[in-house]
Order: structure tokens, then sequence, then C-alpha cells
């Protein structure tokens, strides 16, 4: 091979750093767009999950098209100036296409409209039309984007001695603007500007980089031709570009050798794109289930991938010209890739504590957060990715066997990569994760990345005679490989079912008193203990990650939750008040429904309370198959909805289906997720409840579900703001008196005071299963305003050209905003006949009975249970009736307000898990509650007897040792508590609360034999780090053992910093004047001592 020298002057270097920028801003509008036109087809042909496929299908298919024919005349192209004048038309079509493509979406409409009526129930076709329309609309950008990296690889390579380093730039350029442009887009630009702004600011992106290399072809076309045939001093003289020469392949053996390296790096690179896409695809999915599924989330994860593919871009391209054999350096790559991912999955799946501690850490601080969990997830990221991008610079440093074919062998090898790519998508997405799991899907995917290499690289030391020697490391580590994805990754299914990104209330303990790399490598381990439940469906497939668990209390009875993406939805229990009032409130108001849809399956149950009533048509849209499988498991509770002959299952997104179908309702019913969850927030924008709103019959009903938890007012008010704005005519309702929500729409004129007059749907309403209500009117006390215009204000509104939810729900989904309860009371309209009604319920015993009696068929959690003043002896008798009920189904986690109650209670739940005991699943966690029964009551005898039950079936229950260990106090048995105590710090190290007894105990006790002030010491110190030495009460046991050591001023100091953190609402109870007279005592240099009791 000929040498060539290189000869730039300064208005090259500026020409290539000009052509640089160049195509680092098209990377970024190429992202931006890509976001965009999601966004708008979906809202199309929706958002189901072979929609968005088709979407992503075009979109790269179109590059790779785009590549490949520009490859088949690329070389013919003799001139630089003619081949930057036509990467900038190329830009300006674009950029000029870009902004027509809505005007185009909007024309495709009615279109769509009529293949989804007449076409929807022929899969097959519906799908491949969908594809084909698709493609129309986006064929003519993508495929223009697809041609302009042959076109600059062809312009901006000078040499063969310099193509890795060039192509790698050019590449790794494009590749970092569109990972810029995809964190501009998922966090400022669409929040700031909008949808359509965003789209204009991506078109001047393109026109301008167009319109600036249009004008640079003017200056060079006349001056600078490409000609082999020239000398490389005169054409470097001449051109921009330095001379380009041909390798010599005609020498013997060469061109057999170079043949098979050829298809071997084509090989390599086509399961490169099948693999990188594939493990995008998983990664994506799994990360939503670590760090919370917002859009947030999902930008970092597609940044930080993305940036690590243009950053091994560069840096492999360099090394691709210093090395003598880029074809094992591509091996080597691709086997590193394979490994780095094996290892980093089986971190990531395990790493919940690790992100939940982060996430808890940082969540008042949501810039903060973002750039932690940036930071984090790229370190995670970096090798892999470094890795993966090598391939396009090292493959065209292989492939490319002259400058003049540069364009055309770039454009063939991207399409072979493009096509693998788009098949790693799809067999993820549709195949892998559906049939096999994240985990097995991800070992099949490493274990291919690694084969083909292995394949390749054997081939060629068989052919070439090689000595495998030198290369034997390298095999042996694929082959290592390749027996570890036998066994790797495994994942805590059961951890990763509930989602520890958010709900840290139920596990602050372990948040605050685990470390960073504590919580990385044992994570799972700890997580695992505080797992409960059985996992009774796995649900990991195309349409999302549905998960079915199932709860038995201790009074035997059995609960179910379904989570999507690790968030709980649906359940038969706690959620049991707005699945059944959702369907209630606007069946019971509407007049005479006949046809009703229901936007949500989940578990079925608001669904089914429908079918009470006589409906002609139930239409039920559900986006996830997973979710239409999990819901069998509340057949008992959601009237075997599905089997129904009146319902009809939709799997399809159902805002696509409101904008397409031509169907008319009666009652709408619409019950989405959480609005922080990346698509959701579509499901409330002012163009969503005017989609209902058209699909309502006249006089029709639609029914909105909203929380009112991990949100702020403002963000509150926005849904409430714009609902109200296309519903003039509205009712808020809140379903649990408190934390869920209703917004109630009129097409027409409100129907509220029909529950005064709906007594003739009392035959249906007997038919309830999972409620008991015995008059309509007693729903009115769940109105929260009638004016939701008065109670919102003015203000802005959400809609899909401003999605402004979807960027404020992510960043107070960690907040409980009093604020939502203060405002709704201060705000709030009711109309004087409701109010009149309301009055008359609470003044009325029947109707405040029948209230409760409703309360506690939907297991709605109260604790002010008290027996209507004014009762009579019937009256009292079924009040006592309801109490009964009420505590034969449900665990009381806090005393009611009347100490009559609280007997009563805890002798039902006595006397039915003793009467139930041997019929009872779990009886270790049955005879452990009798045994807190038993506590409460002070008959410490029974409870030692229930709690020594307990742990013998389950000994390795510290909570149980804990339990016993109080119990065995409160009988004097000072020897035996103080066992118990060890035993179960033996068994949690760190437990609190026995830490804090034990030391009590070892300070205080009367009998010198156990007395030990030291260990006292000891374990409270331990146990006031855990609280920062910031809890009194835990500071007081503190000081006793201080004083038990000896240690007076410490226990004094101690003490007084004990008084002062004592909450002003207890500062007068009997505890802190205790507190006070141990002080007293510590101050004359006495320990406290227990007096006999």
């Amino acid at each position: 091979m000929t040498k060539e020298k290189k000869i730039l002057t300064g208005s090259d270097k500026i020409i290539g750093v000009i052509i640089l920028v160049c195509f680092f801003s098209s990377g970024i509008s190429g992202l931006i767009y890509q976001i965009l036109w999601t966004k708008m087809i979906v809202k199309v042909i929706g958002g189901a999950p072979y929609a968005i496929s088709i979407i992503l299908t075009v979109f790269m298919g179109g590059l790779g098209l785009g590549a490949y024919l520009v490859s088949k005349y690329i070389d013919r192209i003799k001139e630089t100036g003619k081949l930057l004048r036509t990467y900038g038309i190329l830009e300006v079509a674009i950029g000029i296409y870009a902004g027509v493509v809505p005007f185009l979406l909007k024309g495709f409409l009615p279109l769509y409209s009529v293949l989804y009526n007449q076409l929807y129930h022929h899969y097959v076709i519906y799908n491949l039309l969908t594809f084909l329309g698709v493609f129309i609309i986006l064929c003519i950008p993508v495929i223009c984007m697809g041609a302009t990296l042959p076109i600059l690889c062809q312009f901006y390579v000078s040499s063969l001695s310099h193509l890795g380093t060039h192509v790698g730039r050019l590449y790794g350029l494009n590749t970092i603007g569109a990972a810029v442009g995809a964190l501009l887009c998922g966090f400022w630009l669409i929040e700031l500007l909008g949808v359509t702004y965003t789209l204009i600011f991506a078109v001047t992106i393109n026109c301008i980089i167009g319109v600036f290399c249009w004008f640079i072809s003017s200056k060079l076309s006349n001056n600078y031709p490409v000609s082999k045939e020239k000398t490389a001093e005169k054409v470097s003289r001449k051109i921009s570009v330095p001379q380009k020469s041909l390798p010599d392949y005609d020498k013997p053996g060469i061109e057999q050798k170079s043949s098979l390296i050829l298809n071997g790096a084509l090989a390599i690179f086509a399961v490169s794109g099948f693999c990188a896409m594939a493990y995008e695809v998983i990664w994506t999915k799994l990360l939503g289930l670590i760090v919370g599924p917002t859009t947030y989330s999902f930008t970092i994860v597609l940044f930080t991938f993305i940036l690590g593919l243009g950053l091994g871009s560069i840096i492999f391209g360099w090394l691709a010209d210093k090395v003598k054999t880029p074809i094992w350096l591509l091996i080597a790559t691709q086997v590193a890739s394979a490994l780095f991912v094996l290892i980093i999955s089986q971190l990531l799946g395990n790493s919940q504590l690790f992100f939940a501690k982060m996430i808890f850490t940082f969540q008042n601080h949501f810039a903060l957060l973002s750039l932690t969990k940036a930071a984090i997830l790229f370190l995670f990221m970096i090798l892999p990715t470094l890795c993966l991008g090598a391939t396009f610079p090292l493959v065209g440093k292989i492939y490319t066997q002259s400058v003049s074919t540069v364009g055309s062998s770039l454009g063939f090898a991207y399409m072979v990569n493009t096509v693998g790519a788009v098949l790693g998508s799809f067999c993820a997405g549709f195949v892998l994760i559906p049939l096999i799991g994240k985990e097995n899907g991800l070992s099949f995917v490493i274990g291919l990345q690694l084969l083909i290499p292995l394949v390749v690289a054997s081939i060629i030391i068989v052919k070439n005679r090689e000595s495998t020697f030198k290369r034997s490391f390298l095999i042996a580590v694929a082959i290592a490989g390749l027996v570890l994805c036998l066994f790797l990754p495994v994942w805590n299914r059961h951890d990763l079912a509930h989602g520890r990104y958010h709900r840290f209330e139920y596990f602050k303990k372990v948040l605050t008193e685990n470390g960073w790399w504590k919580s990385l490598l044992y994570g799972s381990r700890i997580m695992n203990s505080l797992s409960s439940g059985e996992l009774v469906y796995y649900g990991d497939g195309i349409g999302g990650f549905t998960t079915v668990t199932k709860y038995i209390n201790a009074l035997g009875r059995a609960d179910y939750t379904l989570s999507n993406s690790g968030k709980a939805d649906a359940s038969s229990f706690a959620d049991m008040p707005t699945q059944t009032l959702t369907a209630h409130f606007p069946m019971l108001i509407h007049p005479n429904p006949k046809t009703v849809m229901v936007l949500g399956l989940a578990s079925g149950i608001t669904s089914g309370e429908v079918l009470h009533y006589p409906v002609e048509k139930l239409d039920i849209l559900e986006i996830s198959n997973e979710v239409v499988v999990a819901s069998n498991f509340f057949r008992p509770w959601n009237n075997n909805v599905l089997s129904d002959p009146r319902s009809k299952l939709i799997v399809q997104d159902g805002r696509a289906h409101l904008q397409l179908t031509n169907q008319k309702y009666d009652v709408i019913i619409s019950e989405p997720s959480n609005p922080w969850m990346a698509g959701l927030s579509a499901l409330f924008t002012c163009d969503f409840f005017s989609l209902a709103k058209d699909r309502l019959n006249n006089e029709g009903i639609f029914a909105q579900f909203i929380h009112g938890y991990q949100m702020d007012w403002p963000t509150f008010a926005l849904v409430g703001r714009t609902f109200a704005q296309v519903f003039p005519n509205n009712l808020l309702v809140t379903t649990n008196l408190g934390t869920d929500y209703i917004m109630v729409g009129y097409k027409g004129k409100s129907h509220t005071k029909a529950l005064s007059h709906a007594d003739h749907k009392m035959e249906y309403i007997r038919k309830f299963k999972n409620l008991e209500l015995s008059d309509p009117k007693l729903l009115y006390m769940f109105i929260v305003s009638e004016d939701m215009q008065r109670l919102f204000g003015d203000g802005e509104i959400n809609s899909d050209a401003t999605p402004m939810l979807e960027y404020m729900a992510p960043k107070v989904m960690y907040a409980d905003d009093p604020m939502i309860h203060k405002n709704i009371l201060a705000n709030a309209w009711i109309s004087p006949d409701i109010e009149k009604t309301f009055n008359e319920i609470i003044n009325n015993v029947d109707q405040q009975l029948n209230f409760l009696a409703y309360t506690i068929s939907v297991h709605l959690e109260t604790h002010n249970i008290v027996c209507p003043a004014g009762a009579t002896p019937a009256q009292k008798e079924r009040f006592l009736s309801l109490v009964d009920k009420y505590c034969a189904e449900n665990i009381i986690t806090e005393p009611f307000t009347s100490d009559e109650v609280n007997k009563r209670c805890i002798e039902t739940q006595i006397e039915k898990v003793k009467k139930n005991i041997d019929r009872m699943p779990d009886k270790a966690l049955s005879y452990r509650f009798l045994a807190n029964q038993y506590q409460a009551k002070g008959d410490w005898d029974n409870s030692v007897i229930y709690y020594t039950k307990a742990s013998q079936i389950n000994p390795d229950n510290a909570f149980i040792h804990e339990g016993l260990a109080a119990s065995f106090c409160h009988q004097g048995r000072i020897e035996k508590c103080i066992a118990e105590y060890r035993e179960a710090l033996r068994l949690i190290p760190d437990l609190g609360t026995s830490l804090n007894n034990l030391s009590w105990i070892l300070a205080t006790t009367r009998d010198e034999k156990y007395r030990n002030g030291v260990e006292a010491v000891k374990l409270a110190e331990q146990v006031c780090r855990q609280t920062d030495f910031q809890n009194p009460f835990a500071l007081d046991t503190l000081a006793a053992a201080y004083a038990a050591a000896g240690r007076y001023t410490d226990a004094v100091e101690t003490a007084e910093k004990a008084l002062l953190l004592v909450p002003e609402s207890v500062k007068q109870s009997k505890l802190a004047r205790e507190i006070y007279d141990r002080l007293l005592l510590y101050k004359s240099e006495k320990a406290y001592v227990v007096p006999p009791s």
C-alpha cells in the first residue's frame, strides 16, 4: 500500500470543523424529530406496542434504506463541492418535510379512521396497512437522513490511513448530537416551547445547516475536483481534502483474505446492531422498574446509552488507524461488550435498594436527582456502550477497500447494521421478553454477541492458518462468557414486582440504615427480607410489566394486588372504593345508560360493576395483554366481566380508539394510572377530554379518575382546570374521602340531582356484591364540588401542543401536598339542594349507619367508628354488628377513638382467629397476631403462649422474638426477656426497638445480676446513631445507660437534649415529666432504677 501525505491548510481545518458541527447539529434535530413524530403519530394510530414498533421500524429502516440507496451512486460524484451541496439539499429537504408532517397526519386521519373501523379485527392486514401509511408519511425525511452519513463520509474521509478516525469522528459526533437532542427534548424544549415551537426549532437547525453547506459548496465546486488520477502534491494544493489512493489488493493471497475479513466484519456489524438495540430495549424496560417509569427517567436512559455509543465511535475510530489488524480489535470489542453487559445487567437487576436510596436522598431536589441519576447510569453503561460504539469505525476501516468507494462501502455496511438493529428492537420487545423474560432474553442476546465473533475468529484462524496461541486468551474469554450466560443474569422477581422508586415511607428505615456500597452489593438480599406476599403472576411482555401479588392477612383473608411497572394500580381490597364508585356514580346519575366504554381494564372490577346495570354494550379498552391475563385473578370480584356477552375487549390505545371509532357512548369511564408515568399524561389533556366529549351521545357522562396523592396543588389544579374547560357542567367527587377523585363531566345539562331520584335502580343496586348501598343519596356524601371552574380558577391548560403535565407530574411524584385538601375545602361549592341532602344524612341515625355499612363494605379504612348519638337499642345493635363485621375482616392498624369499640374489636378478632386457626394458611402470622391482641388486652400469659407457638413455626422471625421479649418483661421474667431480645438482634442486628428496649433493661433493671451499663451504652448509642440523635425517647434510654455506666455528665447532657426534642404535643405528658425527674437524679449522680411494680 502506498503511503499518503496529508497537507491541510487553515481553511481545510475550518471547513472540517464546520462539517463536524453541522453533522452534530443534524444529530440533535434528528432525535428531536423522532421524539416529536412519535408523539404526533401515536395520537393517530395509538400507543399500542405494535404501533410504537411500527414507528421505530419505519424510522430506523428508512435510515438504512437511505444509506443503501445513496451508496449506489455516491461514487459517481467527483467534486467535493457537489458532495457538500447534495448534503445541504438533503438537510433542507428534511427540515421542510418535517414541518409538513403534522399537516400530512391531519390529512391521513380520516383515511385511517376508515381503516380502523373496517379492518381493526383483521390484525395482520390492519398492522400492515398501518406500517404502509406511516412509511408513506415518513419515508422521505428518514431516507434523506440515512443518505447524509455516506455522503459526508465520502466528503470528509481523505485517506485510508485516517479512515477510522474520520469516520468515527463523524458518526460519533452525530450520535452525541442525537443524545443531546434527546436530552433537550426530554427536559426543556417541549416543556418550555411546546410541540409546535420545538418542531420549528428543529426545522430551523436543518435549514441553517443546508443553506450554510450550499454556500460553502459554491466556493468549493469549481476549485476542488476529486480526481484519483492527479498526484498527491497537485491535489493537496487544490482540494480541501487530501489525496485519495487505492490500496494494492492485487498481490497473491490478499483478495482471499480480504473477502473473508470483509464478510466476517459485516456479520459482526449486523449482530452488533441487533444486540445494541436489544440491550437498549431490555435495559430501558428494566430501568423503568428501578428508577421510575417517567419521561425524565427514560430520557436519561436514552441519553446515557446513546452518549456512550458516540464516545465509543470516536475513541475506537482513532484506535482503528493505530492497529495493524482491526478485525481482531473488532472481535475483542464485541466480546468485551457482551461481558460488560452481562456484569452490568446482573448489577442493575438487583440494584433497587441502591437506586431507591439515591432517589430518597435527592427526592426534594429534582435537578440534583436528575444529575445524579444520569451520572450513575452513565457509569453503569459506559463500558458496554463504548465497545458497542466501536463497530462503525472499525467496520468502516475493514470494509472500505478504496478511498474512492468510501461512501458506497459505508452506506452498504450501515444498511446491514440498521437491518440488524431493526430486528434486534423487534425481537427483544415482541419475542424475547414475552417468551423468555428479560433475564433470559439478555442471556440469549449476550450469547449471540459472543458466539458470532467467536465463529468469525475461528474461521479466520483456520482459513489463514494463523497460530491460535496469540488469540487463545480472547477465545477463552468468549467461551467463558458463553458458559456464564447459562447462569446469569439472575434477578429477584418478587423484588422487581414492587417498584421501590417511590412510596418510601414503607421502607424508610432500610434506606437510612444501609450505606451505598451495601445497598448496591447486597440490596437484593436486604429487600428480600422486607418482601411479603406471594407473586402469583409475572407478566413481562409486549404491553409492559404486570404482576399480581397475593397477600394473606392474619385473619385469613386473601387480598390480590395488580401492579404495572412496579406501581400498584388495582386490588381486591384497598382500591375497592375507587374501583366501584368510578362505575356507580356515572351509571346511577345517567337516566338510561345503554352503551358504555371503560378505558383501562386493570382488575376488571370497575367494568364488572357496570354490568350490574341493563347495558347493551360495554367496550373495554386495554393496551396490555398482560393486564388482561392478570385480571383473571380478580374474577371473584369483577363479575366475570370478560365472559359476559355484552362485553367487548379491545386491546388498543384507548385514546386512539376515541379518535378513530364511529361508536358513540352514553357513559365513558377513564381510569388511568398516575400521570407521572410516561405516556399517561396524554390522557389528561384538553384534546383527550374533547375526544371523549365528541364520542358521547347527547346528555352523556364522562368520568375521569385522578389521584390526589403524589402531586402538588398546582399540578392537581392544572388537570381540574383543563377538564372544566372542556366540560363546563361538571362535578368533583372523592371516592375514599380524601386521596382519590373522579371528575365527572356532562355533555349537556347537569344530572347530579338524579341521585335523589335513583330509587328505580335499586333492583340493580341489590345485585352489588362488592359494596352495600342501601340508598343512592348516600353518594352525595362524596361530592366535593359542583363548580370546578370556581375551585381551580383561571390559569394554564394542559394540551397536546403544550403537554405541561408530562413534565410537572414527575417532579412532584414524591410529594403529598396538604394544600390539595385545604384548597378544596376552602374553594369548593355545593348547591343548596345537595347541601340540604348532605345535612339530612348526617343528622339521621339510620342514614349514618347506612353510610357506615357502605364504607365497611368497600373496605374504606376508618378509625372514627362511634355509635351515632340518639341511637335506639335496635340501631345500637346494628352498629355493633357492623363493628363486628369490620373487625372480622380488617387488621386494625390504629386504635379507634372509642374504647368500647376497641375492646369489642379485639375480642372479635381473637375469637375469629382461634376458631379458624386450623384453616389459616400462615399459622405463624395468625399466632403472632393473636399474641399482639392479647398484649393489647394486657393478657401477658396468653401473649407468651401464642408468641411461643409462632416462634416454633418461624424461629427466624426477629419480630416474633421481639414481641415475646416484651411479654416476658411484663411478666417480670427478665432473664427470658433479655434472651429473646438478644435473639431478635442476632437475626436483625440493627432492629431499633430491640436495641432500645434491651438497653433500657440493662441500664435500669432492679436485678443487679442483669444490669450492664457498658453494654447498655453501646446498644443505646447504636439506636441513636440510626436516628441521628434526634429521637427524644432513644436519647432518654441513652441517658439512663450513661448513668448506669457512671457517666453522669453525659447522662445530664443527653437527658437535657431529650427534653428539648420532646414534641410540643406531649410536653405536658407523663413521659416528659418522667424524663425530667430522671434528669434530676443524674444531676445528683444517681442512676435510674425501675421502681417495683
